[in-house]
């Protein structure tokens, strides 16, 4: 079981990404997309990267939902800066 304080850190931080986005717009010369949609709630995200080699040099997204997948969006992008493609 999680405690209170675990829980409340989950809290703070998905609110946080929520009000305050990161890396949200599209990069300058990004050159992948994808597109999502939730029928069922109205999510709706595209997200942008911009590869250097094989290397993500920038990646942003654009869209609305509620707060747990707008959180979840802000928290991939910066995730995934840096990172490689290759395994």
């Amino acid at each position: 079981m999680e405690s209170a304080e675990l829980r409340e850190l989950y809290q703070t931080v998905i609110l946080d990404h929520y009000k305050k986005p990161r890396n949200f717009g599209r990069p300058a010369g990004a050159d992948r997309e994808a597109e999502g949609r939730n029928p069922l709630c109205g999510d709706h995200f595209k997200v942008y990267a911009k590869l250097d080699g094989d290397r993500v040099a920038a990646v942003g997204f654009e869209g609305s939902g509620c707060a747990i997948s707008t959180a979840s969006a802000s928290l991939m992008v910066v995730t995934f800066v840096g990172t490689t493609t290759s395994p």
